[in-house]
């Protein structure tokens, strides 16, 4: 269930925008809510310039750039860049991006925001030479009012983004305004942002409640006469409930209006079939509509039992899942909606049916695309609550900014259908931990919240990573509470390479960390090629891995499978991970000239290696052989 973007070409009223070379210019007759799309024609400096911010500042000798846009990928890697072996040893730095915006005179009395799905990192934004403000997160959505410092005619954006501190993440991370940007018009009378609260209740075969909180706003004097109308249409356009309601503004001129909607057999949203309707909120005074927003819905239920897992629609439901940075492949961070479709497409082809966004949010398309690809997500917020890497978040901005960011991202992300868990954390610790899980409560009763292996005495749902691989977790006393394993197995594979010799990372584990039986294939080893010779490695960890599921932390992906299979509690695995990624090059496999972390079952182009059509072979119905 989610915010929808109304595609301004299927408004009633009429939108025409044309482009220039470096600015963009709209003649709207808005009658209600529009949403334009920002993401061409920018001007690009790598470079710190004093006076960028200013409307008279010339930029014509700046590149030309259009979004999403990631500057430490186009610029490519060099041994002594600034992200080191943590991001693949891509770069950082200090750049600036500005777009003129040409606005009619039909937007006079129209309230004007900017909305950016995410920049990374630390990025302050001007119009018109006024300062709007500073966002330290690179991967929260933000948004600016900037209806009292528009003009008619020219106008001026600017963005400043900073990465000079790095590393500033402890995998690869995409520089500059890498998501999507957006103009929202609408009238005064608006509805909120993240306003709209979509939850469905109570389910049964024959019908489903609907619980819609919409929250309305207006910066009109007189906010008389308007009503909320709000209708459930299924896939098929056919409207199946419709209620229409007065609305009456408090003191700060705001309202909150309550339905409750019943649809007969309903149709349920699920990974084998993600069936959505949509509730479109319309503010409407005397049959003109002032804003209208659409909310994608999907009617599911979701549950967790300690002796029993996860359960989607009354139904026990194993979580088939891995973990992913938002990075790789061909675009570094600068994904797009086709190429992103791609991506989960393979997953899907494997028999992924959930993922987690470690150890962050994602743009909002991303939720879009899991909604209707049925692709369940463990939803993560935060790396750690303190500093991990070098410059990071926690170290820069974690303490002064996590509610605000915390409360963007649940009130953003929380109509999804496709989110069933929130996680908080990924291998940290703080007193803080009890808070984040309170103010994720207080955003969404609906869903339990987790952490990767992090203060797991105040989580909903007691997550594990690596602590799970270990022959002696499973003759632990476990908690009295659900369990998944957010990140397990560990396991590499170089596409093409084959050892029959057992490999552990960190050598055989000591006592108490025993792994289970992996037994070398052949007495003494077979395969002897490599990408050199041994006496040009850096380090032992430099060769390449086995494919034959044998090169691990403590345990094999096949026993991990197992285990999960025939474990009624074990919910589910999200594997480290779907994709190689850029990052983490030094830890596992000894730094430059290796950038990249290969354990995912496709490689960074997408190729799928021997891991992929195990997980296939035991996740899909579909016959299969692969030699």
């Amino acid at each position: 269930m989610k915010h929808k973007r109304i595609n301004i070409s299927k408004l009633l009223f009429g939108v025409f925008i044309f482009f220039a070379i470096s600015n963009q210019s709209f003649s709207v007759a808005v009658k209600a809510r529009s949403t334009i799309d920002l993401n061409h024609n920018w001007k690009f400096m790598m470079s710190d310039i004093a006076g960028a911010q200013m409307p008279g500042y010339n930029s014509d000798n700046w590149n030309d750039v259009s979004l999403p846009h990631d500057w430490s990928f186009q610029a490519g890697i060099s041994k002594d860049g600034a992200q080191y072996d943590k991001g693949g040893y891509f770069g950082g730095g200090i750049a600036w991006y500005r777009k003129t915006l040409n606005i009619p005179v039909d937007w006079k009395n129209k309230h004007v925001s900017v909305e950016f799905d995410g920049v990374y990192m630390n990025s302050e934004v001007w119009i018109n030479g006024h300062y709007l403000g500073k966002r330290p997160y690179g991967y929260i959505s933000f948004r600016y009012d900037l209806t009292p410092h528009l003009k008619t005619g020219t106008n001026t954006l600017a963005i400043r983004v900073d990465n000079s501190l790095e590393p500033s993440a402890r995998w690869y991370h995409p520089c500059g305004i890498y998501a999507p940007v957006n103009l929202i018009v609408t009238e005064k009378t608006r509805i909120k942002p993240n306003g709209i609260f979509v939850t469905t209740p109570v389910i049964d075969e024959k019908s489903a409640k609907i619980h819609i909180e919409t929250v309305i706003q207006t910066s009109e004097q007189e906010g008389t006469s308007l009503s909320l109308e709000t209708s459930i249409i299924d896939a098929t356009g056919k409207v199946v409930a419709n209620k229409t309601e007065p609305i009456d503004f408090d003191k700060e001129q705001s309202c909150k209006i309550v339905s409750e909607f019943a649809i007969n057999h309903p149709k349920l949203w699920c990974p084998e079939s993600p069936y959505l309707y949509q509730a479109i909120c319309k503010i409407i005074r005397k049959n003109v509509v002032l804003d209208e927003v659409a909310t994608t819905v999907g009617v599911r239920s979701i549950k967790w039992e300690t002796k029993t897992g996860f359960w989607l629609n009354g139904k026990q439901t194993k979580l088939l899942g891995v973990c992913e940075h938002w990075e790789g492949g061909p675009v570094g961070g600068a994904w797009t909606r086709p190429l992103l479709r791609w991506k989960l497409g393979l997953l899907k082809e494997m028999g992924v049916n959930a993922i987690r966004t470690a150890h962050n949010p994602y743009p909002p398309f991303f939720y879009d695309l899991c909604d209707e690809m049925g692709l369940m997500v463990m939803d993560e917020g935060f790396d750690g609550w303190k500093q991990k890497a070098d410059e990071d978040y926690g170290k820069q901005a974690f303490n002064a900014w996590w509610q605000r960011d915390l409360t963007e991202w649940i009130m953003r992300n929380r109509n999804h259908p496709s989110v069933i868990i929130y996680s908080v954390g990924n291998e940290t610790a703080g007193n803080v931990a009890k808070d984040l899980v309170a103010l994720c409560h207080r955003y969404d009763s609906t869903r339990l919240v987790t952490s990767g292996h992090s203060a797991s005495e105040v989580m909903d749902v007691f997550g594990v990573n690596g602590h799970s691989e270990k022959m002696s977790f499973y003759s632990e006393v476990l908690p009295d509470k659900p369990f998944v394993a957010t990140e397990a197995p560990h396991t590499w594979q170089t596409r093409g390479y084959y050892r029959t010799k057992t490999w552990f990372r960190d050598g055989y584990p000591n006592k108490g960390q025993e792994p289970f039986p992996l037994p070398d294939l052949t007495k003494k080893e077979v395969f002897h090629y490599e990408w050199a010779s041994p006496e040009n490695w850096k380090n032992a960890k430099q060769h390449l891995n086995s494919s034959y599921d044998n090169a691990t932390v403590r345990l094999s992906a096949r026993k991990n499978w197992e285990l999960m299979r025939d474990l009624p509690w074990y919910s589910g695995h999200f594997r480290w991970t779907g994709f190689d990624y850029y990052g983490e090059a030094g830890y596992v496999h000894g730094g430059w000239p290796f950038r990249l972390f290969m354990g995912g079952a496709l490689d960074a182009a997408g190729f799928k290696k021997d891991l992929f059509y195990f997980y296939k072979s035991q996740w899909t119905t579909e016959p299969m052989v692969h030699l």
